[in-house]
């Protein structure tokens, strides 16, 4: 058994420790209608603003999401953030933790946190607040644990709504929350201490789903029923549309305002675990994305930045306040907490205490030298971190500009600092900020350039300050480097920016450290992680993926692996004991594949293909690709019969959804005396039977033998349905009076005569449905027993097997993907259109029909007309009695078809009269076009109103009237033909 515990990937390892880089991959595989589809089925969930429901979308419909929101790479340079972003993953079991707003966005996971939480924000104290929807209460989260502690039960909105936003307004200090039962949006302000809401009103959108509220107090709002983007009067409550967001969103969202940048973030979530981090334009909505959420599986009910801090009881050294680079709102040293220590300089009372820890070793500026202290008259001074034995460091009054102060010190990467402003000047609140210019910068775009199964080569960015070079050393997974001895160590000369690690273990997971040496300081260590390559495959052993046996393969591969015998003369086999490569319900990447395996007969890539496409999931979630030829099952092998063998397979993925992989038994020994015959495939199937070729065995004297079971019969045991022995030279054979739409099981071996018998070969393969006959069933491609294929344009005739009868089909079984939008045509994806005779170019009973009663229940929303139950039938009135149906589906989501009884007889003296007038397309934009086998006399069309809007006098058995001019709506059609008179109802779309 394979475990599947995904190990740490190197790529990704690096990207967490060094910079912020995403991968961009081509959206070419689907096209926007498949988007739509997928969009549209997330759209018609019963509740947007909850998190998304379990196995909503197919793993087929979560890679088309996947693939086509990929995010083009970025740079951690692009935008400026305070510090981490506290998030919430609701999709994913409540893991709660952290990332860094600069990116990459993956959760540091502290706690599970099962509260439905879908808004949060910070107060000036800093507290996290949050609102829990099912619970109705208002709580707290400590940071840094998740701890959840309830404040107060929610009051003052109404019952069961969803408590989609919470935000902070600096400018009045005030609290807002957002609500919304799925039609009206209401805005809040709510109390912090009792959890009471008072309404300020109506947003007068339906499905407001987060608010935020920048440094200026404007208050922010997306409504995830129209995907836009909105301004709130924080009086009124009204929403003022900005723009469209241009981002397809549902389900839980958050959003939040860096108060660094005053840059509007979103989390902004698609569905089917597709998400992305976007920075929003306030004056357009326009949201640009800047990478995925733990790759693409998580949809965030919380995200909150921690900002800068402005806050009280920092008022004695004990209390410091940890702070990082940037800007600090502090509210002055305006209390009476007597902290001052009088150390650096005297004449103080109270002050407000500040601990940094440094991050790199270089010099620290700390500064209240800023244009929005004007008139605030600082002073500073900084210690070591002691506070029973403070020693001062530096400390400054009135350096800066307008009584301001500033410091600059030296600091070593690791320690910490105490900085204390007091009151000796004024007491007033003010801002300063740390920055900090590295003396020994860490090296950068530390990558590991290869790797096999003993070494791994390493490259980095030149740092100028590295007079000394740079030290690298390669640990086991998780030694600490302090403590633990690496396998191996290095010191790399200026100048040389690369260096290889060897001897390593293959498979084996191994840390690596890199430092700069600036002579008189070193960078911090810069790392990343990476499994060695398991061993070639040799004879004895085994063949698997690059995962080994413990992890999946990767993304993006096309990686070759040639096997071949240690003792020449010998052959390779390889048999597959676990099986769990990405298959495809439909055409996939290639032939019902999205990852597959390519085994070819020699020792490279040149050599003939002994099969072309594998893949299947037996050994992971059981999923089997749509093409009976592309399945790859536990238990099957490859033998070479190349003079050299040898056995070469190539491995190709694509750049989402990694399965975990395959392992497979090599053994080595002399090839068999009768030799498989290679090749065997099958080339042509009907509904009674089927035609198989294979390649040569040389030397079957005695011929081959084939044989056709049904499917799943063991062949040693049961009898089969189909057998024949083909003369040596004779490469084909066919399988005649098989049943329609019937699997079967496929053999051939060949018959050496003295050497014996060869292994037998299988093949799998479903003959195709019989034609619709009288008495019989009119069924899709699929046959009874599957969907119909992607593609199709498919026409069937239906005609009576008796002069004079007239063929009725009555549908019993419909399942043909409708849409809620418009779909291809008229409201559905896939659809059928019928003729009253016997081709295309007869007249159209039904232009565009689809439904999925017998599926999903989904119907053509905006077209009724087009809509095809079970019990629906249609009787041919043409002189043929012939009815013709057409077939269209486009490429993608194939339901499982329909199934329809065929019947044939004479016409009733209704379907008789029906016969003699008929008219099309109804619904018509324009034209409509009306027959009759008799003279039409008259025709009068009239509005619901029973007004007269048209009139002819004809007198032919032909006349098309345009309907151009009416307005859409219903009318009703009066003929008199021959003095008949009749009346339809017309629809004007």
């Amino acid at each position: 058994m394979k475990n599947t515990t995904l190990k740490t990937l190197f790529f990704l390892t690096a990207t967490l420790f060094i910079t912020s880089v995403y991968s961009q991959t081509a959206r070419e595989r689907y096209v926007p209608t498949e988007v739509e589809k997928v969009l549209e089925k997330v759209q018609s969930a019963a509740n947007l603003t909850l998190r998304e429901p379990a196995n909503l979308l197919t793993k087929e419909e979560q890679k088309v999401l996947r693939d086509y929101y990929q995010t083009p790479e970025i740079s951690n340079t692009a935008f400026r953030a305070t510090g981490d972003v506290y998030a919430l993953d609701v999709r994913n079991g409540g893991d709660y933790g952290s990332f860094p707003l600069t990116g990459p966005f993956n959760i540091a996971s502290v706690a599970v946190i099962t509260n439905d939480i879908y808004a949060s924000d910070f107060d000036v104290t800093g507290t996290l607040y949050a609102l829990a929807t099912t619970d109705v209460n208002l709580v707290s989260v400590e940071p840094d644990t998740g701890a959840i502690t309830i404040v107060a039960p929610l009051t003052g909105a109404a019952t069961d709504v969803t408590y989609s936003g919470l935000s902070w307004n600096q400018t009045n200090s005030t609290m807002y929350a957002l609500t919304t039962d799925g039609t009206t949006t209401n805005l809040y302000t709510l109390d912090l201490t009792t959890g009471a809401m008072t309404l300020i009103g109506a947003t007068g959108t339906t499905l407001g789903i987060w608010l935020a509220i920048d440094n200026a107090g404007i208050i922010y709002m997306a409504d995830i029923g129209n995907d836009n983007f909105y301004t709130l009067n924080p009086t009124t409550g009204a929403a003022t549309l900005v723009g469209p967001l241009g981002v397809d969103i549902s389900f839980a969202q958050d959003a939040d305002v860096d108060p660094v940048s005053n840059t509007l973030y979103m989390a902004g979530y698609i569905g089917g675990g597709v998400n992305n981090i976007y920075s929003v334009d306030v004056t357009t909505g326009t949201a640009t994305s800047l990478g995925t959420v733990n790759n693409n599986d998580a949809e965030l009910g919380m995200f909150s930045i921690d900002g800068p801090i402005a806050i009280d009881n920092n008022f004695v050294c004990d209390d410091a306040i940890t702070i990082g680079l940037g800007i600090i709102n502090s509210n002055g040293p305006s209390n009476a907490g007597g902290g001052a220590s009088n150390v650096c300089l005297s004449g103080a009372t109270n002050s407000e205490w500040y601990a940094y820890t440094a991050t790199n070793s270089g010099d620290l500026t700390i500064s209240s030298d800023l244009t929005s202290n004007s008139g605030v008259d600082t002073r500073v001074s900084v210690y070591n971190d002691d506070c029973m034995n403070l020693a001062c460091i530096d400390s400054d009054d009135n350096s800066g500009a307008n009584n301001t102060s500033t410091v600059v010190i030296p600091v070593i990467s690791g320690m910490t600092y105490l900085i204390e402003w007091d009151d000796a000047n004024n007491a007033d609140a003010f801002d300063f900020e740390l920055s900090l210019a590295i003396s020994c910068p860490d090296p950068i775009n530390f990558a590991i350039a290869s790797f096999d199964d003993t070494t791994a080569d390493f490259s980095w960015d030149a740092v100028a300050e590295a007079t000394n070079g740079y030290v690298l050393n390669v640990f086991n997974a998780g030694d600490d480097p302090d403590v633990d001895s690496p396998v191996y160590t290095e010191n790399i000369p200026s100048g040389t920016l690369t260096a290889t690690a060897t001897p390593l273990m293959p498979q084996t997971m191994y840390d690596v450290y890199l430092m700069a040496d600036c002579d008189t300081s070193v960078s911090n260590s810069v790392s990343l992680s990476f499994e060695t390559d398991i061993a070639p495959p040799v004879c004895g052993g085994t063949y698997a993926d690059v995962g080994g046996a413990t992890g999946p393969y990767l993304p993006s591969e096309n990686t070759t692996t040639t096997i071949s015998p240690d003792v020449s003369g010998d052959v390779v086999t390889v048999t597959f004991t676990y099986v769990d490569i990405e298959s495809s319900t439909g055409v996939g990447t290639q032939d019902g594949c999205w990852d597959y395996l390519t085994v070819y007969n020699g020792p490279d890539a040149s050599y003939p293909v002994l099969a072309q496409t594998l893949c299947g999931e037996e050994s992971g979630d059981g999923g089997v690709s749509s093409v009976p030829g592309s399945i790859l099952s536990i238990g099957m092998s490859f033998t070479s019969t190349d003079a050299s063998g040898a056995l070469t397979f190539v491995f190709t993925s694509d750049g989402s959804l990694q399965e975990t992989g395959w392992l497979a038994d090599v053994t080595c020994g002399p090839p068999p005396s009768c030799v498989t015959p290679g090749s065997f495939s099958n080339t042509m199937t009907t509904d009674t039977m089927a035609t198989y070729t294979w390649d040569e065995t040389a030397n079957a004297s005695n011929g081959y033998v084939f044989s056709v079971f049904n499917d799943g019969d063991d062949p040693d045991t049961a009898t089969a349905v189909y057998t024949e022995n083909i003369a040596f030279g004779t490469n084909t054979a066919t399988a005649t009076g098989l049943m329609p739409a019937t699997a079967y099981d496929a053999y051939i071996m060949a018959d050496c005569d003295t050497s014996g018998m060869s292994t037998t070969d299988l093949d799998s393969f479903t003959t195709e449905a019989a034609p619709p006959v009288c008495g019989g069933s009119f069924v899709d491609s699929g046959g009874v027993s599957a969907g119909y294929s992607p593609s199709e344009v498919t026409t069937t005739t239906i005609s009576p097997d008796v002069a004079g009868e007239y063929v009725t089909v009555t549908f019993t079984y419909v399942d043909i993907e409708s849409a809620t939008g418009e779909g291809n045509q008229e409201g559905c994806w896939d659809y059928l259109t019928i003729y009253d005779g016997p081709d295309a170019s007869y007249p159209v009973l039904a232009q565009t029909l689809c439904g999925e009663e017998s599926g999903d229940g989904s119907t053509p929303t905006l077209y009724p007309e087009s809509l095809l139950s079970v019990g629906n039938s249609y009787t041919s009135t043409d002189s043929s009695g012939a009815l013709t149906f057409v077939f269209t589906s486009d490429s993608s989501v194939q339901e499982t078809g329909w199934i329809a009884d065929v019947t044939c007889g004479a016409l009733s003296i209704d379907e008789f009269s029906e016969a003699q007038f008929s008219y099309y397309p109804n619904p018509t934009s324009g034209l409509l076009h009306i027959n009759a086998k008799q003279t039409i006399d008259t025709v009068q069309v009239f509005n619901l109103l029973g007004q007269e809007v048209m009139s002819l006098s004809p007198r032919a058995m032909e006349v098309t009237l345009d309907f151009s001019s009416l307005s859409q709506g219903a009318y009703f059609l009066k003929s008199s033909v021959n003095g008949n008179l009749s009346t339809h109802k017309i629809i004007r779309r």
